[in-house]
């Protein structure tokens, strides 16, 4: 019985450990995808079975092997004569074929694929009817006719989504990290047939445009208002690689008038217009305005990159994603029976994840998920909690939410479950992730739970790694899911799910290293903690002192309407235009709508404003609004804020305030829907007195050197 390199790499690996290893882990040794590793693991079993050994598997922990040392021992002595599989497997034929249709849409003739992979004809005709069902799936068509060949036929969009599932079917996410960092190289225990499946894998994109693909996407960066994910920053560098390689072949890909009429009001995609001139100038190539709306789908998917504890949300920007959130939190409660309504941090994160994955789904861009088929096996419970949360984000959407994105639900949530217990902290460790913000909260929340004396101080991108930062951090290590080989500090690589061995890793560290030496974190002083309740004070006066409202407004269409709260929000009449501006340009983004309170919230950032502004406009009837979903709302309520460019932490948490009053207090509902100002002062007057009061008596900390 031959076996493939592969399944001898598998039981080699298996043999080095006497714990309870995962997929994932084996994947990452074997460098090739957790899904590959599932499809061979029945192999590794039949052989086992063969010469009477058995395979351990331990739901939630991984697999090892069922045997004693001596046995360990014999199992080593039969590797070491067992004879390789010399010709390819069917998945390996399957991923030459596939790259090499999908490169060109030539025909191909059957022989070619035999010199290749060494079989006959009936085998790659075999392997074809197998290939006619995949590509099925991408609506495209595998056309087969004697005497001429092979070919792939269908649409431009069809064929570049197979070929980019095709990249992350077979490589995962550190592979094509690694291609980005000019870091990818053979490994040199890989055979000569594996090593030419991956290049014929590989000649899907340009290796040598990457490197400049790269530095275009950083320097964009800068114009947005956040660090792309590194996943997303990955999947935008694969659709161009692509997208390039195509082009240059003379395909052109096609986008529907309307909604590139749609994408064109974003700031995306004057971002994505600036990118793609650069790669057409940088190329020589031609590029049509169809490539722009797709990489402005891309920005407008992409997940940001912020710090563990520094996210912050903003009740007026983000008030229907924060009600949503709220839903899916009440849901996760009432199943887990854990009290998570206080849970700060699992809110911003939810608010963080879910605009870019709504975009993302609407915009029919993929979600991947790299450890779904893990949270599915080992956290079987909290997915099913999340496959339920993730029902109210469809119901609320009107969108099909995939079971990878349940899984990052589950991510969050998991994070909050493990934040219930507080440990004391002493070593100040960073964590590296490349699979979102998702997974780096899941870890950083199981590593804090499992270690008393770890300080997660922070998230760092894999992508622009800076040792200076985490000198500046003073990190004594730092635990990543991927290698990082520039590093000054001390780095465990460990499954983000953090199994039994990579637990076992780093309490090594902690016994054989010395703690850096801490910097002081000291009480401010009373003086400039009055200061900061100051600033609370002033801020609170300003909206009460501003607030207006205006009853039986005669309401005839929107630009009306924002002329008509201009003119109240501007202390001069040479601001009112200005001010216009600012609100068109912010509801030009989408209208926020309370729905079930009937209130339409129009807000601003304006430079035309000097203090924090607050009025209530009433209209004499009810009116309809309609949405970017084209879904009717009923307004009989507005609510107007601007808020000073450049005003403090205070000012947006003061107004975040009063929106977060109108999501959560029927009293002040009910005092606006009464339309008596007094009435409506009071019972924000009140809210403000007990805001002030749990400011006053927080606790106010500096860090020092």
């Amino acid at each position: 019985m031959k076996i493939s390199s592969r399944t001898k790499k598998i039981l080699k690996i298996l043999l080095e450990n006497d714990d309870y290893i995962v997929v994932e882990n084996i994947a990452d040794q074997v460098k090739v995808s957790s899904r590959t590793i599932l499809r061979e693991l029945p192999k590794v079993q039949k052989w086992l079975n063969k010469h009477n050994y058995k395979l351990d598997k331990k739901k939630g922990t991984g697999i090892r092997l069922d045997c004693s040392k001596e046995e360990k021992a014999n199992i080593k002595n039969l590797l070491n004569i067992e004879n390789v599989e010399n010709y390819y497997s069917p998945e390996e034929r399957k991923v030459i074929i596939l790259s090499e249709l999908l490169k060109s849409q030539q025909p191909t003739k059957l022989f070619n694929f035999t010199m290749l992979t060494n079989v006959s004809e009936a085998t790659i005709s075999h392997d074809l009817d197998e290939i006619e069902d995949w590509v099925k799936a991408y609506k495209l068509k595998l056309v087969r006719k004697p005497g001429l060949g092979v070919f792939i036929e269908g649409k431009e969009t069809d064929i570049r989504r197979a070929s980019i599932n095709l990249l992350y079917e077979n490589l995962n996410l550190q592979e094509l990290f690694n291609l980005m960092q000019n870091k990818f190289s053979e490994d040199s225990t890989e055979t000569t047939r594996e090593s030419l499946s991956r290049s014929r894998l590989l000649n899907l994109i340009s290796l040598d445009t990457i490197h400049i693909l790269d530095r275009f996407i950083q320097e964009i960066e800068e114009n947005l208002e956040y660090k792309m994910a590194d996943d997303s920053y990955i999947a935008l560098m694969v659709h161009l690689a692509i997208a390039l390689k195509r082009i240059k072949k003379g395909e052109k890909i096609s986008i529907k008038p309307k909604i590139l009429d749609e994408l064109k009001k974003n700031k995306e995609y004057v971002i994505a217009s600036g990118l793609v001139k650069s790669i057409a100038n940088a190329f020589s190539v031609e590029i049509p305005e169809a490539e722009i709306g797709y990489v402005t789908m891309h920005l407008k998917g992409s997940k940001g990159r912020g710090g563990i504890y520094s996210d912050q949300v903003s009740m007026t920007e983000d008030y229907r994603l924060v009600f949503l959130t709220r839903k899916i939190i009440e849901k996760a409660e009432l199943e887990l029976g854990i009290y998570l309504e206080d849970d700060e941090q699992l809110l911003v994160g939810l608010v963080r994840h879910l605009e870019p994955t709504i975009h993302r789904i609407k915009l029919d861009l993929d979600i991947r998920n790299p450890l779904l088929d893990e949270i599915k096996e080992n956290y079987t419970d909290l997915f099913a909690v999340s496959k339920k949360c993730s029902q109210i984000l469809a119901e609320e959407e009107n969108i099909e939410v995939p079971e990878s994105e349940a899984a990052y639900i589950a991510m969050h949530l998991g994070s909050a479950v493990e934040r219930k217990r507080k440990p004391v902290t002493k070593y100040r460790a960073a964590v590296a992730c490349t699979s979102g913000i998702g997974a780096s909260r899941l870890l950083a929340s199981r590593l804090s739970s499992e270690f008393d004396n770890l300080e997660i101080v922070g998230l760092i991108s894999t992508i622009d790694f800076d040792n200076q930062k985490l000198e500046d951090m003073n990190v004594d290590l730092i635990i990543s899911t991927v290698d990082i080989q520039d590093s000054n500090f001390p780095v465990i690589v460990v499954n983000p799910l953090l199994n039994n061995k990579h637990q076992k890793q780093i309490k090594e560290f902690i016994l054989s290293h010395k703690a850096k030496k801490k910097h002081k974190t000291n009480k401010i002083s009373l003086k400039e903690k009055l200061e900061i309740i100051n600033n609370y004070n002033q801020r609170i006066l300003e909206v009460l002192n501003n607030f207006e409202i205006y009853n039986n407004y005669k309401h005839e269409n929107i630009n009306n309407l924002i002329s008509f709260a201009s003119e109240k929000l501007a202390d001069h009449n040479s601001d009112i235009k200005e001010i216009e501006n600012d609100l068109k340009r912010r509801e030009e983004l989408g209208s926020t709508i309370l729905e079930h309170k009937n209130i339409m919230l129009l807000h601003c950032k304006s430079t035309s404003v000097q203090e924090l502004k607050f009025i209530i406009i009433r209209p004499k009837n009810e009116f309809e609004l309609v949405n970017k979903d084209n879904k009717i709302n009923k307004i009989n309520i507005v609510v107007v804020m601007a808020v000073p460019m450049h005003r403090s932490e205070q000012g947006r948490e003061v107004l975040s305030e009063i929106s977060r009053l109108l999501i959560e207090s029927k009293d002040f509902i009910k005092s606006i829907n009464s339309g008596d100002k007094n009435e409506i002062y009071f019972e924000l007057a009140e809210y403000f007195d007990q805001f002030l009061q749990e400011k006053s008596t927080m606790e106010y900390h500096k860090e020092e050197n």
